[in-house]
C-alpha cells in the first residue's frame, strides 16, 4: 500500500437510517470498526446497537445549517415539529477538527500499518470514540435520585432530627428545636409513607390505587422513572482523567486480541505497544499533551503514564452517565 492511500481517508457517504433501523447499515464497510465497538459497549435490541446510525448521521450533519439538518430530519421523519421548535434543541456539533493532526502522526501512521488496520475505518472508530465520550462527558444532564430515593432519605434523616429550619429562596424564614413539634412532622411524614405503601402494594386495579391516592392528597403515583432522575437544567462534565479511562477501555478492546507485524523495507522504528498506541491517540483529540505521544521521556524511560493512570483507577466504580445523542444511561 502506497504512503498516498495509508494518508487517504475514504468519505463515510450519507446513509440516512434513522437511529431506530440502524440494522440497515451494517453492511457499511467504513463502519466495521465502529459496529465492533459499539455492539460491546452499547448493546441494544438484540444486541444490534444504535449508535453506528447515530454516530453516521451526526458525521454527516457536522458540517450542515440548522436549517438543513432540519430539512433532512423532516426527509428522515425523525422530527416532527417545526423549524423554530429544532432550533430550541440542544445541538453540540461533532469535532473532526484532529484529522490533520491523525493523519501526519507518523509514528502513530505506522503502528495503524503494523496492526494491519484499515485508516479510514480506524480514523471512524476514532470519532465514534470521541464523540460518544464528549456525549457523556461535556455538559450532559445529572443523573440524580428520583422522588421517592430522595424522599427515602429525607425520612432517615428526619427521624435523627432534633431541628428543622426552612428557606425562602437563600433567606432562613423559619426555625425550630421544639420536640413536640418535630414530632408531630415524623409523625405525619411516617404516615404518609405508610399510606402510599399500603395503596401501591395492594391489589386492587390502578383507576382504584388512583382513586385512594386522591385521599391521601396525590393526583396519581410518584414518578420514579429513569427519566425522574435526569436533571436537565444542571449540567455535568467528566473530569478528563475520566474521559482518558473510557477511551483507553474502548480501544483496549478492540485492538487487545489482534496482532501486530513487521512492516517490510521501514527504516524507522514502529512501535507495536497497544498502550503507546492508546496514549498517541489519547494526544490526537487533545486529552492531553505531547507527552502521551512521546514512548521515551529525555532519560530513555519508557512511557508508563496511561498504564498508571489506569492502576490508580483499578478499584474505582466509573461515574453514572447520560449520554446527549447516543441515548445511554449507566
Amino acid at each position: 500500500m502506497s504512503k498516498e492511500e495509508l494518508h487517504h481517508i475514504k468519505e463515510l457517504p450519507d446513509l440516512k437510517v434513522a437511529w431506530y433501523e440502524s440494522h440497515k447499515c451494517l453492511d457499511e464497510p467504513l463502519l466495521e470498526y465502529v459496529w465492533e465497538v459499539a455492539n460491546h459497549f452499547l448493546p441494544d435490541y438484540e444486541d444490534i446497537s444504535s449508535a453506528p446510525a447515530i454516530f453516521a448521521n451526526r458525521y454527516t450533519e457536522k458540517d450542515l445549517s440548522v436549517e438543513e439538518r432540519y430539512e433532512r430530519a423532516k426527509e428522515m421523519k425523525t422530527f416532527k415539529g417545526t423549524l423554530e421548535e429544532y432550533k430550541k434543541r440542544e445541538y453540540r456539533k461533532l469535532d473532526d477538527s484532529f484529522k490533520e493532526k491523525f493523519l501526519s502522526n507518523e509514528d502513530l501512521q505506522n503502528t495503524i500499518e503494523a496492526y494491519k488496520l484499515d485508516v479510514s475505518k480506524f480514523w471512524y472508530l476514532l470519532l465514534f470514540v470521541y464523540d460518544f465520550i464528549e456525549d457523556i462527558g461535556t455538559n450532559a444532564p445529572i443523573m440524580g435520585k428520583s422522588v421517592l430515593e430522595d424522599f427515602a432519605t429525607f425520612l432517615t434523616k428526619l427521624c435523627d432530627a432534633s431541628s428543622i429550619t426552612l428557606k425562602q429562596g437563600n433567606r432562613k424564614s423559619y426555625y425550630t428545636e421544639r420536640e413536640d413539634l418535630i414530632n408531630i412532622i415524623q409523625i405525619a411524614v411516617h404516615h404518609f409513607s405508610e399510606s402510599y405503601a399500603k395503596i401501591i402494594n395492594s391489589n386492587k386495579d390502578r383507576e382504584a390505587k388512583i382513586e385512594q391516592l386522591k385521599e391521601i392528597g396525590l393526583k396519581s403515583f410518584i414518578d420514579n422513572s429513569l427519566l425522574s432522575k435526569m436533571d436537565f437544567k444542571e449540567k455535568f462534565s467528566l473530569d478528563i482523567s475520566y474521559k482518558k479511562w473510557i477511551f483507553t477501555d474502548m480501544f483496549l478492546f478492540f485492538i487487545e486480541s489482534r496482532k501486530a507485524t513487521t512492516i517490510p523495507n521501514k527504516k524507522v522504528k514502529v512501535s507495536k505497544d497497544k498502550m503507546m498506541l492508546i496514549s498517541r491517540l489519547i494526544y490526537t483529540v487533545g486529552y492531553d499533551g505531547k507527552r502521551y505521544n512521546e514512548e521515551y521521556d529525555s532519560e530513555g524511560n519508557k512511557n508508563r503514564m496511561l498504564s498508571n493512570l489506569l492502576r490508580r483507577y483499578k478499584n474505582e466504580k466509573f461515574p453514572s452517565i447520560i449520554a446527549n445523542n447516543y441515548m445511554v444511561v449507566s
